[in-house]
């Protein structure tokens, strides 16, 4: 039986053919295309296919199942790709988003960084006004927390927390809101359009002002108590022991302390009073309002050169400048001719009538402090001398 040689491709070093051949050495082999020997290139093409050292060129001798497999290999790595690339535009969105969010809130950074510079320009440069921009923009932060606190608490023990004396304050805060309603105030339309440091005696306050999107406009004092700074609840308040309106009316008790404002009552030909008496009305406002005013007391009359027509004469006059108590540079909130009194009146009947006599002058202002606001003995020695 004829033994079969094992044909196998050689490839030709001179033509580049291919041409097949026994798979024995044979130095008289030719190129079946040239006639020449093969030269370079002489060993089999087969394994050269098996062993693929250059994967990346093309090997015509694999099978139809190779080539699919090859198919969808590249098909997994488009996929790969293309996945590769998708997550790219997600990370990339994010970061843009990011971006975005973080100007954003630059820009409301830079807005409040605005207001307290522009409270910065109104000061007086110097030490001073260096140490009441520092000590604005620290307790600021506190007095926005202690404001929402007292405005969003639901219940009294809530609203405790954010105020001056938080306990002493209990008592009266419970009665004064049985007869008075609780303010509405929607803290996410609320903004702040004012601040500023006044010293009140020896301490050292932040007024702020206060603003609602539908008018409601309040003012809010700040003073550091137990460690932070809590709302001055009497000045916010305009806290008064039995309500001014009932009062009038001959309900409550017979005396009591009210916070009120006051207005001068001109004469007929209405210019200022010059005679030795001074004659005022006084009436509670609205809270965010101060154009809406409650009703009107009687006249008051008082010599102008006793102990509280002078202090009374005096916070006329301040008004009548455009000055307030304790240096405050922003004006008030009430209507011109109007001034901020913490009396103490007393009710009585007469001849079937029901009189008022202001028993003292505790404060003209409304703040919580033992501060009346002028000094009673220079205004003496400016009215009698030394």
């Amino acid at each position: 039986m004829t033994e079969t040689k094992e044909q196998v491709w050689f490839h030709c070093g001179n033509c580049g053919s291919l041409f097949e051949s026994g798979f024995e050495h044979d130095e008289t082999r030719v190129c079946t295309a040239c006639g020449k020997n093969p030269g370079t290139g002489v060993w089999p093409l087969v394994d050269i296919l098996e062993s693929d050292p250059e994967p990346n060129r093309s090997n015509f001798q694999k099978q139809p199942e190779a080539l699919i497999e090859d198919s969808d290999r590249r098909a997994v790595r488009k996929k790969r790709s293309a996945n590769l690339m998708m997550k790219g535009v997600v990370v990339w969105t994010f970061l843009m988003l990011l971006a975005v969010w973080l100007h954003t809130r630059n820009l409301k950074s830079a807005d409040e960084k605005d207001k307290i510079e522009q409270v910065a320009s109104r000061m007086t440069k110097g030490t001073l006004a260096d140490e009441n921009i520092a000590l604005l923009n620290k307790a600021l932060p506190d007095c926005h927390r202690a404001l929402r606190g007292f405005l969003t608490a639901g219940t009294p023990e809530g609203r405790n927390q954010s105020v001056i004396n938080p306990i002493e304050t209990a008592g009266k805060m419970a009665t004064f809101y049985s007869y008075n309603p609780l303010p509405r105030v929607d803290v996410k339309d609320l903004q702040r359009i004012g601040q500023e440091i006044i010293r009140v005696g020896d301490t050292r306050m932040v007024f702020t002002r206060w603003k609602e999107k539908n008018g409601v406009e309040f003012d809010a004092l700040f003073r550091r108590n137990a460690g932070s700074w809590r709302l001055d609840w009497n000045h916010f308040s305009q806290y008064s022991e039995y309500p001014w309106t009932l009062f009038l009316a001959g309900e409550g008790p017979d005396e009591a302390e009210f916070r009120l404002l006051a207005r001068q009552r001109l004469s007929d030909s209405n210019s200022e009073q010059i005679d030795s008496r001074l004659i005022f009305t006084m009436f509670t406002p609205a809270f965010g309002n101060s154009g809406d005013n409650g009703m009107e007391s009687p006249d008051f009359v008082i010599d102008r050169q006793s102990d509280e027509g002078l202090l009374i004469g005096a916070a006329f006059a301040a008004q009548a400048a455009g000055k307030e108590p304790f240096g405050q540079k922003m004006e008030a909130l009430q209507e011109r001719g109007l001034v901020r009194l913490h009396v103490r009146v007393k009710r009585s009947i007469f001849g079937g009538n029901r009189t008022f006599r202001l028993e003292k002058i505790i404060a003209c202002h409304w703040i919580d402090s033992k501060e009346v606001g002028y000094d009673l003995e220079e205004l003496k020695d400016d009215i009698f001398g030394n």
